[in-house]
């Protein structure tokens, strides 16, 4: 007999995925780790990170500190069983520290794309593809190119 591989409901995926870009609205680094296994790998255009504490430092905190409550706009999702493909705008003001540039005030608005493997049982993600120009980020805070 074979076995019967369930996908879940685009709904229950659109709203698991709503989620978790809700939580980058704080600061709340543990609210936003609690959804990421143990062991995630996060690819970012600055490089790999492995692990909870490596996306921590490297990922959340930069972005919770120097972002503080941003938003992930979903602009369009599709999904298999375990991988969501999602396409969002990241919208915030630069009211903190980042990339060597000093708070600024200025708003942001940069287009990107995602590729998350996730678990609705857990609710975690335990890898991520996160692709978006950080060159223009920089750019839109003023950062020397």
């Amino acid at each position: 007999m074979q076995a019967t591989v369930t996908q879940a409901a685009p709904e229950d995926v659109r709203v698991f995925l709503q989620e978790y870009f809700d939580a980058w609205k704080g600061t709340d680094e543990d609210k936003i780790l609690a959804y990421y296994s143990d062991d995630v790998v996060i690819h970012l255009p600055t490089g790999t990170l492995e692990g909870k504490p490596a996306v921590r430092d490297n990922f959340v905190r930069p972005f919770i500190a120097a972002f503080p409550g941003n938003v992930h706009a979903i602009r369009n999702l599709a999904h298999a069983k375990n991988l969501v493909a999602v396409e969002w705008s990241f919208e915030a003001v630069h009211t903190g520290p980042f990339a060597n540039v000093e708070a600024t005030g200025k708003q942001v608005q940069v287009p990107g794309c995602s590729f998350y493997e996730y678990d609705l049982g857990t609710r975690t993600i335990p890898a991520g593809r996160i692709y978006f120009d950080l060159s223009t980020l920089l750019r839109q805070i003023g950062a020397a190119a």
